[in-house]
């Protein structure tokens, strides 16, 4: 069934690459290729005017970059799974930027269209109404969480916002406020 967000053809490579993307274990293989290619329909409809152009432009180079970059006789949703995949993996590990950062994007479209199914986040142990009525709450952060976060040096990060007692805390929704620094206190006064 088509919603008419994305053009017929862009959607018919997007349900081929996301049966290349869709991550899969012995045990954990849902047939879910429908619900996401239905996800990032609904997700396109929300693109900027220029990325409603660009999007399907870049799927259209995936398609036929076959013909371009492998010589191949057949277009990307033509292939079999195993060629698609190698053929994907290609571009991941391209020279060329412009590859790299395209498939990029529409893998990590896939990616989040994939992980945000409810069987998916079940499986996962991701408890989504718990999770945001803990953060609204304000109820601190698991303490291994701030460890890993402050050994990377989130707290010295200048890109993240003044005011807070430790940036990490905001970051990782920890309200418990460290001691205060002299930094600190010069900042309040």
């Amino acid at each position: 069934m088509n919603k008419g967000h994305l053009p017929r053809k862009a959607r018919k490579i997007v349900r081929a690459l996301i049966e290349v993307v869709k991550p899969r274990k012995p045990g954990f293989d849902l047939p879910v290729e429908d619900e996401m290619l239905e996800f990032l329909d609904d997700f396109y409809s929300f693109f900027p005017w220029h990325m409603k152009i660009a999007f399907p432009l870049g799927l259209y180079l995936l398609e036929y970059g076959t013909f371009i970059f492998k010589a191949w006789l057949k277009p990307f949703t033509r292939l079999s799974l195993s060629k698609r995949d190698a053929y994907v993996t290609g571009w991941i590990e391209s020279r060329m930027a412009l590859r790299r950062d395209l498939i990029k994007g529409v893998k990590g479209l896939c990616l989040t269209a994939f992980y945000s199914l409810p069987q998916v986040m079940e499986h996962i142990g991701y408890d989504l109404p718990g999770h945001i009525e803990r953060v609204n709450k304000g109820e601190a952060c698991d303490p291994e969480v701030c460890k890993f976060f402050r050994e990377l040096g989130y707290d010295r990060n200048s890109r993240i916002p003044w005011p807070a007692y430790d940036h990490v805390d905001l970051i990782t929704h920890d309200t418990m406020p460290p001691e205060e620094s002299a930094e600190t206190k010069e900042v309040k006064e």
